[in-house]
């Protein structure tokens, strides 16, 4: 909820974090390394972390006093101290920055996870920096709803399905999206919530909608993940190649997908899918003809539009109306309008179902949530 990284070299220059306190939590983890493929996950090893010193400025070659685990100072409803020495194993440590966190008095766990599932909800959280409630992240829109949702979350068991379920069934999230002028003209971003704001689907959930459309969703969960790119090594250097990559096993959803650091999706690229070599609380949404041009150039969306059309043909048979009319019914979700009709009909027998299936794929109503 704060930016406690910058306490490493430094007492934090706006939130009351001083390095004291960045070292603290780093003995509370001291001793919590990443596992390999072969290590067994049924076996839990508790060994005595290394002791931690504040490092003069951050440079690990200068240790400083010995420091023990403890919370955040800035957290001033809840004692920082962990009561622990530098001896107990990592578990107990583990366990007492669990207890810290979800202590029944701390309530900035609770504000910054409703924080984040508003903002993943409505595409802008309550705070709009959500991985930042101090003082250099942004002033609440609503503080007494945060303050509320806060408080119910905490009450609930820190449920987050409860939490999902409050807000998708309040009246707030089930607003239509249509503008009004004279709200517009006070709140043209509509941070005050007069309406649902529109959003564009993430790069992950496009793919998946396409997959989803043409009927060739591979719904399997869990398992190993697919691979589209090559791995290719040059000068001592390791590359990634993008590859064709067909059938059920590459049609899982985009979650399933390896992400090599060097190895970027151009389609998920395009859409604003952030680096997978760093964290992303919160995504840039941009607007770029290359959207555009995927959508109507891509190989995967031409196989997809090939697959739709496929579907169609199946669904509705040799009957082109009735293929219009499912075309609309499964990209958008309505039926078309009588000039809607006229002009996919047109396009249909002058270019053929795929490319009507493409259009509907590049339509602002395929990729936007309203």
């Amino acid at each position: 909820g704060m930016t406690a990284q910058c306490a490493r070299c430094h007492d934090h220059p706006t939130d009351p974090i001083p390095t004291t306190d960045y070292y603290r939590l780093a003995a509370a983890l001291a001793g919590v390394h990443h596992g390999t493929p072969q290590d067994n996950p049924y076996t839990v090893v508790s060994k005595a972390p290394p002791p931690m010193h504040v490092y003069h400025r951050g440079d690990t070659t200068q240790p400083g006093k010995e420091v023990t685990p403890g919370g955040l100072t800035a957290v001033r409803s809840c004692s920082p101290d962990f009561d622990l020495s530098t001896g107990p194993g990592d578990l107990e440590r583990r366990r007492k920055l669990a207890k810290w966190l979800t202590d029944p008095s701390n309530h900035l766990l609770a504000r910054v996870i409703v924080n984040r599932i508003w903002h993943y909800h409505f595409g802008r959280g309550i705070v709009a920096t959500p991985s930042d409630l101090g003082r250099s992240g942004g002033t609440p829109s609503h503080p007494e709803l945060l303050d509320w949702l806060a408080v119910w979350f905490r009450d609930n068991g820190y449920s987050l399905k409860a939490l999902h379920r409050l807000v998708v069934t309040s009246r707030t999230y089930r607003q239509a999206s249509r503008s009004r002028e004279p709200a517009r003209k006070v709140d043209r971003e509509a941070r005050l919530l007069w309406r649902f704001p529109p959003k564009r689907l993430e790069a992950e959930a496009v793919r998946d909608a396409m997959l989803a459309v043409a009927g060739v969703l591979n719904p399997d969960r869990g398992g190993p993940g697919f691979v589209d790119t090559q791995e290719k090594y040059f000068n001592a250097g390791r590359y990634y190649v993008p590859i064709e990559t067909e059938g059920p096993g590459f049609y899982r959803r985009t979650i399933y997908r390896f992400s090599p650091r060097g190895g970027r999706s151009a389609l998920l690229d395009t859409f604003d899918c952030p680096d997978p070599s760093a964290t992303a609380p919160r995504r840039h949404v941009t607007t770029t003809p290359l959207q555009a041009l995927s959508l109507q150039n891509s190989r995967f969306v031409w196989r997809m539009a090939d697959c739709f059309a496929q579907r169609l043909e199946k669904e509705a048979g040799p009957d082109q109306p009735g293929q219009i009319e499912r075309a609309w019914l499964l990209a958008i979700g309505r039926l078309p309008s009588s000039a809607e009709r006229a002009a996919a009909a047109a396009m249909v027998r002058e270019h053929g179902l795929p490319a009507l299936c493409r259009a509907l794929f590049n339509s602002g109503e395929f990729t936007l949530i309203e």
